[in-house]
């Protein structure tokens, strides 16, 4: 009984990222564009989160659970981190959400507790280059 289980949350846990909802045509495009970096004036890549990467983080960590059904959204899932204006700093707000230095559970807040907790991480996440690649 306890094999069947274990089997069946095992395969759970490899559908629950399939079902997460995907963004808008429109937030997808808004999302993979090249950017112009403020400081630089440089075009860069937008990130591309790597799951692999992130494989030791509880997957509640980050995501919040859709409102309807037992699965994980997106980040730019409609009525979470749904709005792509830079300057909206509400929980709304897709690049804040990012970029919050002060919520560990941001891309920038949690690199800034790794650095912390492993300063030998510091070059790996040092300024925006090792998330934004350059555009070629």
């Amino acid at each position: 009984m306890k094999r069947l289980i274990l089997c069946a949350l095992a395969v759970a846990g490899l559908c629950i990222p399939a079902l997460a909802t995907d963004p808008t045509p429109e937030q997808k495009a808004q999302i993979e564009k090249p950017m112009t970096m403020n400081n630089t004036g440089n075009e860069k890549k937008q990130v591309i989160f790597t799951h692999s990467a992130h494989a030791k983080t509880d997957c509640a960590f980050c995501h919040h659970k859709a409102v309807e059904g037992n699965i994980y959204v997106g980040c730019a899932a409609k009525g979470c981190h749904d709005n792509m204006d830079k300057k909206d700093k509400s929980e709304h707000g897709y690049y804040f959400t990012m970029h919050n230095k002060k919520s560990e559970k941001s891309c920038m807040g949690c690199h800034q507790k790794a650095v912390a907790e492993n300063p030998d991480l510091k070059e790996k996440f040092k300024g925006c280059n090792p998330c934004h690649a350059k555009n070629s």
